[in-house]
């Protein structure tokens, strides 16, 4: 590196100096090689070849995916790693538009899930991060979705900016849900609701989202039971109302009716409409 063969030319001429003024007979009998010369090293950045290159302590954190599909304003299907799964969006809930019983599909739903598409699209690169848990009971991957590669994970500014479960929220097309154990986002995503609905943004102008706690708990409940289940023997589609759901080892979770059909399954009409 030029930095060293700078020292070194400097070690060399304090050395000649130094010769003439013991009157050491050879200088060369000093080996400019012995001198060590230590790498600099600091906690915080690398040097190399005249670069200074700050290390992202978050990069471990971050898984890159590619978006499949759109279900609805809060879930997505991404490849990960030659797979495809399911992501279900920690923090927040969006009215329904692919519920199993569609009396309970709004024209908020739809339009929190067009805000989705308009935003998320088809072969685009997102960004994962987990928080506690990595996977739901429905065995979907429980992530917060970046629409930008964050540098830091926890910055309230690239929070607001880039991350999709914090700008659906902010452009009131979703309420905050509490996704425990993972809330280490959950009261600042109650801040970022409060704003939006003061400012009367997106479907809060509709009175289309949730105020009361009665309205929120009903709706989480109904969040976490809007599951179609396939019966990988029968082929036959139920809801998570069925009572007779087949065992866990047989079954298959689609996130809306039509995903199943398109596979081959038929519908059960005792438990979906």
């Amino acid at each position: 590196m030029k930095w060293k063969n700078t020292i070194a030319v400097l070690l060399s001429t304090v050395l000649f100096c130094f010769g003439i003024l013991t009157g050491c007979d050879d200088i060369n009998d000093i080996n400019i090689e012995d001198i060590a010369i230590e790498d600099v090293e600091t906690q915080d950045i690398i040097v190399e070849d005249e670069t200074i290159e700050y290390a992202d302590a978050n990069n471990e954190e971050i898984e890159t995916v590619e978006v499949a599909s759109v279900v609805d304003g809060d879930t997505i299907k991404v490849y990960l790693e030659g797979e495809r799964y399911t992501i279900r969006m920690i923090g927040i809930d969006t009215p329904e538009s692919v519920h199993p019983d569609e009396t309970k599909n709004t024209i908020y739903g739809q339009k929190a899930s067009d805000y989705a598409k308009q935003t998320i699209e088809k072969g685009q690169i997102v960004y994962l991060s987990k928080d506690v848990s990595d996977r739901d009971k429905y065995d979907r991957l429980l992530r917060y979705v970046w629409l930008e590669k964050p540098v830091d994970v926890n910055d309230e500014n690239e929070i607001r900016e880039k991350m999709y479960n914090a700008k659906v929220v902010l452009d009131g097309y979703a309420n905050v849900y509490e996704y425990a154990p993972n809330n280490t986002l959950y009261d600042l995503f109650l801040s970022f609701e409060a704003e939006a609905e003061q400012n009367n943004r997106g479907l809060w102008a509709e009175n289309g989202l949730n105020t009361e706690n009665i309205e929120r708990a009903e709706a989480q409940k109904e969040a976490e039971e809007d599951i179609f289940i396939g019966n990988k023997n029968s082929k036959k589609l139920h809801s998570s109302y069925c009572t007779d759901l087949p065992q866990e080892k047989n079954r298959i979770y689609f996130d809306s009716k039509e995903e199943a059909i398109e596979q081959g399954y038929e519908v059960d009409s005792r438990c979906i409409k």
